[in-house]
Order: C-alpha cells, then structure tokens, then sequence
C-alpha cells in the first residue's frame, strides 16, 4: 500500500528551458535569497517580483558599533586603572553603546526577516 503524505503545496507544475534560459534563470536564482528554483518560482508567480536587498551597509555598522564599543571598554579599564573618570560616567557611555548596538542588530535581524517573508 502506498503512503500517502499530506502538503501543504500538492499541486506540481513543469517548466521546460533550453539551456541558454536555464543558464540565465540559475543566475536569477544565486542572486537571489532563495536556495532553489521552486521558492524563486513560487515567489515570483505569486508577487510579480524578487525583491534583493543590500544589508552590506547595515552589517558594516552594526561591525563598526562594535568596535567601539570594544575601544570603550579599552578605554574604562584605563580609567579605572587611573581613576580619570567617574564610574557614573562610564557606565552611562557603556549603556549608551549596548543600547546603540541592540538597536543595529535589532534593526538588521527585523530586515533579515523581512526580506525571509516576502
């Protein structure tokens, strides 16, 4: 007896290319967010349209943020060390950097996930 499986997409489709369009159609797709024709197709059915988005600047400064925030900690460890600048200060200037870099990364996850949906 054959199993039968329950899909959420039951009905199947078939394309035909020739060699030239399936070149170009594979470019589409590694360009693309999705990993395989069938959501690249599916997608574009759908919405008319393959929206990519470039997060490389975005990434940047959620790296930059993070570098600051490691001088910061170089910087308080001097401070400390010498007793320069007040504790209330420093950990104002730590607060404001861990809320700046929740707020990057926060921002970039929201993008990323956006992007997964559309």
């Amino acid at each position: 007896m054959k199993k039968e499986y329950k899909l959420k997409r039951p009905i199947p489709k078939k394309v035909r290319f020739n060699k030239q369009e399936w070149s170009y159609i594979e470019s589409k797709i590694e360009k693309s967010p999705f990993n395989n024709f069938q959501n690249f197709a599916r997608v574009l059915l759908i919405t008319g349209e393959i929206r990519m988005i470039d997060y490389s600047e975005l990434e940047k400064l959620n790296r930059e943020v993070n570098r600051i925030g490691n001088n910061i900690n170089q910087i308080t460890k001097l401070a400390h060390k010498f007793d320069e600048i007040s504790n209330a200060d420093i950990q104002n200037l730590q607060k404001t950097i861990e809320d700046l870099k929740h707020l990057v990364s926060r921002k970039l996850d929201e993008e990323l996930q956006q992007e997964r949906t559309i």
